[in-house]
């Protein structure tokens, strides 16, 4: 009867456990990137957002983002014209909706002006 080798034992274990290691560390990160895209999507697939999911969207507050559509409309009201794209809002009865589309337009103009709010 041959002796067992327990190096060779030992060293299929440990390779074992690397190997199941390093599978749950790149399915994990590949769970992470899974939840972080059906988030964007689900952002862009929206035609509108509400203002609570446009302010997730830019990374911004809502006062914020009610802060920029007060602005512009105060603005508006007070010259009769407005230079540039406007924040793309659509209110239907009490509530402000966002344009996803129009927002993205808007946010690069914006950007592109370096508008300050």
């Amino acid at each position: 009867m041959k002796p067992l080798n327990y190096s060779n034992i030992i060293s299929s274990i440990i390779l074992g456990i690397a190997i199941i290691i390093g599978c749950l560390l790149i399915n994990s990160d590949l769970q992470k990137e899974k939840i972080s895209n059906s988030h964007e999507i689900v952002n862009h697939d929206k035609p509108l957002m509400t203002i609570q999911e446009t302010a997730e969207y830019l990374n911004i507050t809502e006062s914020q983002v009610k802060t920029i559509i007060s602005t512009e409309e105060s603005m508006l009201k007070a010259t009769g014209s407005f230079t540039g794209m406007m924040f793309p809002i659509i209110k239907i009865g009490n509530e402000v909706f966002v344009n996803t589309n129009g927002l993205n337009d808007w946010l690069k103009e914006s950007t592109q002006q370096r508008k300050e709010y």
